[in-house]
């Protein structure tokens, strides 16, 4: 009866536990978002503190806007002259730049922003850890060293947007057949969710062929 009990309080476990955490997350920054705007525009005129919801629905709402504006003619000289006016200030020219540049990266949709995963060399050799590939560096960096390399990102378990920028001379670079959300997984329980294997290599049934004569 106890093992039985215990059988089922882990199954039970298993089944909540993900929902439970994944709606905290959804709900959290579902709190994050609808506070983002002052109390009057979350209904604080109806209630104290305002209403629920309202800061979320007018966040997106203010988002969605700003973006049917950017794309008309009007909105376009308008956010020109508001660039050029950030970009005049040496400090914030780099941070808009730069954050600029990440967003475009991150939202394009007509390249992945990492390319496939890979095997490298970290953090010192005969230890592999798995990397994302992401745009190469500059062609000066390459003549510097004087071999073209690989720009590579290696995630930090268990948070994949935290890791480190490494680039590798290309025959250091171990191609995998992971897919990119695959390797993700992979990162973010470290190591625990493992994706299937898609059957022996070509290798392995000669290698055990030779092992049975």
């Amino acid at each position: 009866m106890l093992k039985r009990l215990r059988t089922y309080f882990l199954t039970g476990l298993l089944v909540l536990a993900p929902v439970v955490i994944t709606g905290y997350i959804i709900w959290k920054l579902f709190v994050f978002v609808d506070h983002l705007t002052g109390a009057t525009l979350r209904g604080g005129y109806i209630r104290p503190g305002g209403v629920p919801g309202i800061g979320f629905v007018t966040v997106i709402l203010i988002i969605t806007l700003t973006g049917a504006l950017a794309n008309n003619i009007l909105g376009r000289s308008l956010g020109g002259v508001v660039e050029g006016l950030i970009l005049r200030v040496p400090f914030l020219r780099g941070v808009y730049l730069t954050l600029k540049e990440m967003g475009e990266a991150l939202l394009s949709d007509k390249k992945g922003v990492f390319q496939r995963v890979v095997l490298v060399p970290f953090p010192g050799p005969g230890v592999y850890s798995i990397g994302l590939v992401t745009t190469p560096p500059p062609r000066s960096v390459d003549d510097a060293v004087g071999t073209p390399l690989e720009g590579v990102f290696i995630p930090t378990p268990p948070n994949p947007t935290t890791g480190h920028l490494v680039y590798y001379p290309r025959e250091q670079v171990i191609s995998t057949t992971l897919r990119v959300e695959q390797a993700v997984k992979m990162i973010l329980s470290g190591g625990v969710v493992v994706p299937m294997d898609p059957g022996p290599s070509s290798q392995e049934p000669a290698r055990s062929e030779k092992g049975a004569t």
